[in-house]
C-alpha cells in the first residue's frame, strides 16, 4: 500500500481526492497546521513561514500531491495578499524539497496544482494548449510561472517525476465559488458578467481528482497538463444554462465590468476575462471525462 502525502488536504479538492484515494487502497496523510496522527486521515504539522515541518510525514510519503495555496478568489489583491498568494505556493514547495534533500529521500512523484491563469487574464478566439506562452504577463500568470517552477525543481534537483495540473473553475455541489454564482440566480438576478463573451473554462471536481489519481498511477505522465473540460462555453452561456437548470428567470442586462473592477480590483480579471483552454493532452493520455458537458456537470452539482 503506497502512502500519498497531501498538502492543502483539508480544502474541497483535498478532501474529495483523499476519499477517492482511500477507496482505491492508498494510505493518505496530510500536512496541516496541527499534528493529529490519530485522526482518520493522520495529520502532521508544518509552518512554511517558520520553516517548520514534521519530517515523519515526508519519510512515509511515496507520492506528494501539493495543493497548498492561499485562495485566489478571496478578497482584493492587495500587496500583502499577493505576497501570501505567491509564498503559500512557492515557499511551501521549497520547504518540502529542502527537507527531502536533508532526509536523502526521493518520492516516486511530485504532483502540483497550478491554474489556467498561467495563460493570462485575456479573451480571444485562440485555443491555448500546454506549449503556448501566456497572452498576458499579469499577476496571475506570473504567479503560475513561479508556482510551476517551484514544482519542477523536484525534477531538477531530485530527478523525481513531476506533474503540474493547470486547473480551471471547479464545479461541485459544495463549492463556495459555485455557490457565489448561484446566489443571484436563485433570486432571479442572474446575468452575464461584463461582455459575457469571455470563455469560462471549468472541470467537475470528480474529474479533477481522477486526473490527480491518474497522475499518481500513470508513470508516463510528466510535465504540464490542462485540467479542463473539453466543453468550452462563454460566461453568458454558463449563466444562462445555470439559470435554466435552477429553473429561474434570465432576462437582466449584463453586469457592467466597472462594477466588478470597483469591488474586486485587479482580481476582477479572473471573472471578466477568459480564454479557451485545450484538454487534448490529457485525452491523448487516455483520460476519459466523467463529466464532459456543462449540463451534465451542473445537473449533478445542483
Amino acid at each position: 500500500m503506497k502512502t500519498v502525502l497531501i498538502t492543502g488536504g483539508s480544502g474541497m479538492i483535498g478532501r474529495r481526492l483523499s476519499e477517492l484515494l482511500i477507496e482505491k487502497g492508498y494510505k493518505v496523510i496530510w500536512l496541516s497546521r496541527e499534528r493529529y496522527v490519530k485522526a482518520v486521515i493522520p495529520r502532521y504539522r508544518w509552518d512554511y513561514r517558520k520553516g517548520e515541518i514534521d519530517s515523519e510525514a515526508l519519510e512515509q510519503a511515496d507520492i506528494i500531491i501539493h495543493l497548498s495555496g492561499s485562495n485566489l478568489g478571496e478578497g482584493a489583491w492587495t500587496r500583502s495578499k499577493k505576497q501570501t498568494i505567491v509564498e503559500s505556493r512557492v515557499l511551501t514547495a521549497r520547504l518540502l524539497l529542502d527537507t527531502l534533500k536533508k532526509l536523502d529521500k526521493k518520492p516516486e512523484a511530485f504532483i502540483s496544482a497550478s491554474a489556467v491563469g498561467y495563460y493570462g487574464m485575456h479573451t480571444d478566439e485562440k485555443v491555448y494548449d500546454e506549449d503556448d506562452l501566456p497572452a498576458r504577463n499579469d499577476f496571475l500568470s506570473r504567479t503560475c510561472k513561479k508556482w510551476e517552477a517551484a514544482a519542477f525543481n523536484f525534477k531538477k534537483e531530485l530527478d523525481t517525476r513531476t506533474v503540474a495540473l493547470r486547473t480551471s473553475f471547479v464545479i461541485y455541489k459544495n463549492s463556495p465559488a459555485l455557490n457565489k454564482l448561484k446566489l443571484p440566480v436563485k433570486f432571479g438576478l442572474g446575468a452575464p458578467i461584463g461582455t459575457g463573451k469571455q470563455f469560462f473554462s471549468w472541470i467537475h471536481l470528480d474529474d479533477l481528482c481522477r486526473l490527480y489519481i491518474k497522475s499518481v498511477e500513470d508513470v508516463g505522465m510528466e510535465g504540464v497538463f490542462n485540467a479542463v473540460s473539453p466543453d468550452q462555453i462563454t460566461n453568458a452561456e454558463f449563466m444562462r444554462l445555470l439559470a435554466k437548470e435552477m429553473k429561474r428567470p434570465f432576462f437582466l442586462p449584463n453586469i457592467p465590468a466597472f462594477i466588478l473592477r470597483i469591488i474586486m480590483g485587479e482580481a476582477s480579471g479572473m471573472v471578466l476575462e477568459g480564454s479557451r483552454i485545450s484538454s487534448q493532452k490529457v485525452i491523448d493520455k487516455g483520460y476519459k471525462f466523467k463529466f464532459d458537458t456543462f449540463i451534465e456537470a451542473i445537473k449533478e452539482s445542483l
